[in-house]
């Protein structure tokens, strides 16, 4: 069987975030289709490269709270009934704001920085629940913990010197019948930096949920708290919470605009804005547009999604005259939540689950 190659080419034209191949946001114009090409989909992993697996002798482990424990082959996975259906990822990163927000604001826009990191493709595998069922869940299990393959130290501190990646879902979450085992994107097998040759997908969950090269799957009968489960992708709560953190798992109601790209220049005339918007496990029930920064407000039409897909959008915007614009876009969802205009996270420096009304700069011509 021939590999995807592993490395990302120069036509494929995704923004280097760092100088090893650990973070690609996608370009603009990758978020301006109803899926993303594979190509250009985001890439984030906490080390460089991909592991390399050898699909003859790759077996995937499930072990812990079960009946039968389990050695599946990358064949035997794939004889199981398939699942098919569009999920939208982000990184619960995307959008992360510096503390010298007022200075860098313009270079976020400019750089994709707040947008990047998502994108929405058709993943096809195996529903998570058949392998669980298959190995005969005890009713101890509370965690189900996945091991992927890509191991080494921490990031930021480099300490612990080598950790696996490792997250849970809780067993409700797991056996959810639309949460995948995942062996294809958008029609092929999945890449090596897209997880090849199994992984985890998790819809309306933040990205960092969804773990690729899956190798281990581990029934547990209490709360995980792995490194990568307590000790990363969480916020600082303010004075009065009643917990010190919260940990994010599911997207929160967010929106972007997608046509015209930031910074492009447009004609005077009536232009059809075009965007997404998402929210987690809810549905999105309102976009509203801006074409002043904020100082008036007007209904989007939000077109059918697909699957676990954003909601595409569109607005006609009827162009008063050349100049400068920032436009902005706000989606509600069916619990009532709507993006806020500020940082939602004050109290925490590193800007996780960020999902602020972000400013949309264009250029008005003759």
């Amino acid at each position: 069987m021939t590999l995807p190659q592993t490395r990302i080419g120069k036509k494929a034209q995704l923004i280097p975030i760092n100088d090893d191949e650990r973070s690609f946001t996608a370009p603009p114009k990758a978020l301006q289709s109803q899926t993303t090409p594979t190509e250009l989909f985001y890439v984030r992993n906490h080390w460089e490269g991909a592991p390399e697996l050898d699909i003859d002798t790759y077996r995937l482990m499930v072990d812990g709270e079960v009946e039968n424990p389990l050695a599946l082959s990358y064949q035997e996975i794939q004889q199981m009934p398939l699942g098919r259906f569009q999920v939208t990822f982000e990184c619960c990163g995307n959008g992360i704001v510096p503390d010298n927000w007022a200075r860098q604001s313009q270079a976020v826009v400019e750089q994709v920085a707040g947008y990047g990191f998502m994108g929405n493709a058709e993943w096809a595998g195996v529903p998570l629940a058949r392998v669980l069922e298959r190995a005969g869940v005890k009713s101890s299990a509370v965690d189900v913990v996945f091991r992927g393959a890509d191991h080494g130290p921490d990031e930021v501190g480099g300490d612990p010197p080598d950790l696996a990646y490792e997250r849970s879902l809780p067993i409700e979450k797991a056996m959810h019948p639309d949460t995948l085992l995942s062996y294809e994107m958008n029609g092929e097998l999945l890449t090596p930096l897209h997880g090849y040759p199994m992984r985890l997908v998790v819809p309306g969950w933040y990205g960092m949920c969804s773990v690729k090269w899956l190798t281990g799957i581990h029934v547990s009968d209490r709360p995980f708290e792995g490194f990568y489960q307590k000790q990363r992708y969480m916020v600082m709560n303010g004075p009065g919470a009643d917990t010190f953190y919260t940990y994010l798992t599911e997207m929160k109601v967010k929106s972007l605009i997608t046509n015209p790209a930031p910074g492009e220049e447009v004609k005077v005339g009536t232009y059809k804005l075009c965007g997404a918007a998402w929210s987690g496990e809810k549905e999105v029930v309102k976009v509203e547009v801006s074409t002043d920064c904020g100082e008036t407000w007007h209904g989007a039409r939000l077109l059918p999604k697909s699957g676990y897909s954003w909601y595409r959008w569109e607005y006609d915007w009827d162009i008063p005259g050349t100049g400068s614009y920032v436009l902005m876009s706000k989606a509600t969802n069916s619990k009532g939540e709507t993006q806020p205009m500020d940082f939602p996270n004050k109290w925490d420096g590193r800007g996780y689950g960020n999902n602020m009304v972000f400013p949309h700069r264009v250029e008005v011509r003759d």
